[in-house]
Parts: structure tokens; sequence; C-alpha cells
């Protein structure tokens, strides 16, 4: 983005212009940005994944039926390494194929994998949940009773709307992972970075005043977009942003919200403003919630679809 001409956010960090930036601070992102752009390790927690079909041809060669599923369809042709584990899920890198990828079968792809819903601990997760099943009342009713069925209902939901949510994004233009398949608890979904490991998180990059500032703009102008489609992120801050050649991309879906949907979705989004304002001063900069939640009604407002929520202006 050029800043030839006066924005939203030169106003908003001109009254910080004489501040100095913060060296202890700064060098502690640099230091672990320097830690975690080291390749990842390829072999943790791997094995775990892996049947005794090693040793037996015959038995299947993952354990979890998702992963075999998607192994099976080719959508990936081996298992390289972990890349992140949380107590949502635990993400895999993996091969593509010629039929997931064709532009470039030797690609690397990021495989998805959530864990149990009865260990996940999603905060809030009936604040998501609002207006998600309309018209569904038994799964509704057993998901809230903890049942059998509901515990594996909220599993395959949980997959299919995050997968739902990306493919809805990249449709739209947003900075997203682009998806490739899902099956189980599993998503398989483009890989943000290279050979040489994953691209860092905002938070974790060690970005420049200057690059800090390039991805402040970038990330609340995808917010905008964002809610352009009708849709609330439900945890957007620089932990799930990523920084990939002066790019930001957005990723984690499955708590998104639909406007029209979710009575709560005005105190989701301000939440969501709340926290990239919060996080985004870690890196320095110290933008005003009014002024951002104000920026990204205007984006929204300039990039209408037919589900931007236009009932309440911020110009």
């Amino acid at each position: 983005m050029q800043h030839d001409t006066k924005s939203w956010l030169d106003e908003e960090l001109e009254a910080e212009a004489a501040l100095e930036d913060e060296p202890e601070t700064r060098q502690h992102f640099a230091e672990r940005a320097h830690r975690l752009a080291r390749k990842p390790p390829r072999r943790r927690s791997v094995k775990k994944l892996l049947e005794d079909g090693l040793k037996d041809p015959r038995a299947p060669k993952f354990s979890d039926p998702g992963l075999q599923s998607l192994y099976e369809r080719e959508q990936f042709s081996e298992l390289l390494w972990e890349l992140r584990s949380g107590k949502e899920a635990t993400v895999y890198v993996v091969r593509a194929t010629e039929k997931s990828w064709p532009d470039n079968p030797e690609a690397l792809l990021a495989a998805k994998l959530y864990v149990d819903s009865r260990v996940r601990s999603f905060k809030n997760d009936a604040l998501y949940r609002q207006g998600r099943f309309v018209g569904n009342q038994r799964m509704e009713k057993a998901i809230d009773q903890r049942s059998q069925f509901g515990i594996s209902a909220q599993n395959v939901l949980w997959v299919e709307e995050e997968y739902r949510q990306l493919h809805a994004l990249h449709r739209l233009g947003v900075p997203v992972p682009k998806p490739v398949a899902h099956a189980g608890n599993v998503i398989l979904m483009e890989f943000v970075g290279d050979e040489d490991g994953p691209a860092p998180r905002l938070s974790e990059a060690g970005l420049s005043r200057e690059e800090a500032r390039e991805a402040l703009e970038q990330a609340v102008h995808n917010l905008g977009l964002i809610l352009s489609a009708g849709k609330v992120h439900g945890d957007y801050s620089t932990f799930n942003l990523l920084w990939h050649q002066g790019r930001v991309v957005v990723i984690d879906f499955p708590q998104m919200v639909e406007w029209d949907k979710n009575p709560l979705a005005m105190q989701i989004l301000e939440r969501d403003v709340r926290g990239l304002c919060r996080t985004f001063g870690h890196l320095g900069l110290r933008p005003k919630p009014e002024a951002v939640l104000r920026q990204v009604w205007q984006i929204a407002h300039a990039n209408p679809t037919r589900f931007t929520p236009m009932e309440v202006a911020y110009l």
C-alpha cells in the first residue's frame, strides 16, 4: 500500500511520531522470530499418527480416519512433519499430489487435525454457535447436552464450518490459505511458507516499525473485507495473522460468525478490533479501537456484497 497521501493510520500514529522504538521489546521479538525461523522438527509426534501398517501393509497407514481418507483419495502423498500443536488442533505439513495441487504436485500443504471437542478449549463456545444451527433443534440440543451424538456432531461441524468459511473468503479475495479438501476432523489447505518452514505469525515476525505499519493497514483492510461478506472472524489478532512475502494472511476461522445470524456479532467484532489493537501494541503501534472500527466499516461499505451489513453507519 502506498502512503502518498495522509491516511487514517497516519493521523492515528502522528501522536507517537516522537516516541522512540522500545529496543528491549524489539530485540525480544527479533530473537524469538530468529528461533522460530529455523526448520521445525520433522519427526515430532508424526509417529503417533502412523499405524502398525508400517509393519503390516494390510493395515491403514494412518490412525486418524480423516487423514486416512484424504490419503486414499490421493489428496496428499506423504506426511512430512508437525508444524504446530495447540489445544484446538494440530497442524501437519504434507506433500501434495497431482490431484490436489495440479500446478505443482510437489508443493507443501497443511493438514489441520482438530482434537476431540471434549478436550478442546474454545472459550465461550456457545457464543459462536448462536444462530449457526438454526433449523436443526435436535443437533443443537444434543450439542448443549454433550451427548455422544452431540460431541460427534460438534466435531464435524467445527471442521465443516472452517472449511466453508475458508472457501467463501478465498473466493472473495481475502488473503487466506486456499482450501483443498476435508474429511473427518481434518482440513487440507495451502501451506503458507516454503521448504525452510512456515510463515511467521505477525506476533513473532520481528517486524520493523514500517513493516508493522504496513501490516496493520493490511490487517484492518482484510477485516473490512471479511465484514463486507457479512462475517466476523471471532479471534482476530496478530496471533492469527501470518506475514508472508510482505503480505498479511488470515488464518483460523472455526469461531467465525455470520452477521445476520448471531445476535452478538457486533460485540464479537468490537472485541476483534480491541484484540487487534492490543496485540499491535506489542509491535510498537497503538491505534485507537474506535478509529480502527470506523475504518473497518468504511472498507466494508466500500466493498459491498449482498451480505454486507449496512444498518450500522460508522462513516
